[in-house]
């Protein structure tokens, strides 16, 4: 006798068998019989269909691997065993690109399409197709992702170049506001250069007051004008490169941005082929609500109507 663990004795309360060779339940706690007609299709899909809705996703999927030991071409059972691996209970999460997490190489959505009648096949090519572009759209946008985090870190390096620049406009202005706060006690040495430099004019303008040479104040205005040049040309060669490093990185982000354009209008794309196929999967064969099929059990000599959805729908083989 081949057994199905299903359903729950009214009587008891206990788990009954199913005898496929009798086609009856039995309660293997209180002897009670109930002999209805599970094993027609329809009411098969049906406990499947009732297990999927209650989200009880492996009594359905034990119902619809069932279905299709009887019948493998069958698009209820092939479109359910889909349902049952997304763990939906309807193709609308379809629309919602963030729950599907289906591959376009599932072994359901595969045997569905290699095992499907002719006039089916398009519909799960269909679904297959979609969630090839879903995944095109997923690669897109990781990649105008990482575009727009290279164009983040190109910018800073501008910004990063800007400040190097504007202290070095400043560098005569801020070393000496660092000897005078190191002279008040509130700096660094970090102009020692100029300190000595300071100290050697001081000690020759006052050998040219004491009696040196009239040509001794001439030579000391020529190195002091000697020293000002260089150290404006030294300022200006080190604002020029940096104004000639900022070129490669801004032409950087102006090919960034045409790659993020173009990346974003690819996405944008994906995704509106995306929809109109999700779209149409959902419009196509619709699951609607169905009423259950009756059914008849027998308790003792009296025979009492009951519709399928009657018994709890939990399918498991043993």
């Amino acid at each position: 006798m081949a057994i199905i663990k299903s359903n729950i004795c009214d009587m008891c309360g206990g788990l009954l068998d199913i005898d496929i060779d009798r086609q009856v339940y039995i309660c293997p706690f209180c002897g009670v019989t109930f002999d209805y007609e599970y094993f027609r299709k329809d009411n098969v899909l049906t406990i499947a269909k009732t297990a999927l809705k209650r989200r009880e996703y492996g009594s359905a999927r034990d119902a619809y691997e069932y279905m299709l030991k009887k019948d493998p071409h069958n698009f209820e059972a092939l479109r359910g065993l889909i349902l049952c691996k997304c763990r939906w209970v309807s193709m609308t999460p379809l629309l919602k690109s963030s729950e599907v997490f289906l591959s376009a190489q599932e072994p359901a959505l595969i045997n569905a399409i290699n095992n499907c009648l002719p006039e089916h096949k398009e519909y799960f090519l269909l679904i297959q197709q979609a969630i090839s572009i879903l995944s095109d759209y997923r690669t897109s946008r990781s990649e105008l992702a990482n575009l727009e985090n290279d164009r983040l870190i190109a910018i800073k390096r501008i910004h990063d170049i800007e400040i190097a620049q504007e202290i070095n406009r400043t560098r005569f202005t801020t070393t000496w506001r660092a000897m005078v706060e190191y002279l008040n006690g509130g700096g660094e040495l970090a102009a020692l250069p100029l300190y000595i430099s300071t100290f050697i004019l001081i000690g020759l303008g006052y050998a040219t007051f004491v009696g040196a040479q009239f040509w001794i104040p001439l030579v000391l205005a020529g190195l002091i004008i000697l020293a000002a040049v260089i150290y404006n040309v030294r300022k200006s060669i080190i604002d020029k490169s940096l104004e000639v490093s900022k070129g490669p990185v801004l032409d950087k982000i102006k090919e960034i941005d045409s790659n993020i354009n173009a990346k974003r209008n690819e996405a944008s794309n994906y995704e509106s082929s995306y929809k109109l196929m999700a779209m149409s999967i959902i419009n196509t064969y619709p699951i609607e609500e169905e009423k259950p099929a009756p059914s008849r059990r027998r308790i003792g000599r009296k025979i009492v109507t009951r519709t399928s959805s009657d018994f709890p729908s939990t399918l498991k083989l043993k």
